[in-house]
């Protein structure tokens, strides 16, 4: 597999608005209580620290996922890849399927 064509700051874009899709969801009222600070120290987070903090996991190499996506090296979706090619006419779409970055 070729390495990946995504900018550091294309992932940390990608991260942040995912960030901020869930925090909308969980609500950050919740996410205060679970952390136990103040509802205005987490809307601060979010609105002066988040979008830095994504970009810094970005250019550390890594990135924001949800917790229901299953995670693999990409050796390891190599060789599944590999294997799974021969049962599908159109290889790339397989990649389509499975590889997000």
């Amino acid at each position: 597999m070729e390495p990946s064509s995504v900018t550091t700051s294309e992932r940390a874009r990608k991260s942040h608005s995912l960030a901020l899709r869930h925090i909308s969801e969980v609500g950050q009222n919740t996410i205060a209580t679970e952390i136990g600070v103040s509802p205005p120290t987490v809307s601060r987070f979010v609105s002066e620290d988040l979008e830095r903090a994504c970009h810094i996991l970005a250019i550390a190499g890594l990135k924001v996922i949800p917790v229901d996506r299953l995670v693999i090296k990409k050796h390891m979706f190599e060789a599944i890849a590999t294997i799974a090619y021969g049962a599908l006419d159109d290889p790339g779409m397989l990649r389509k399927l499975v590889w997000e970055d």
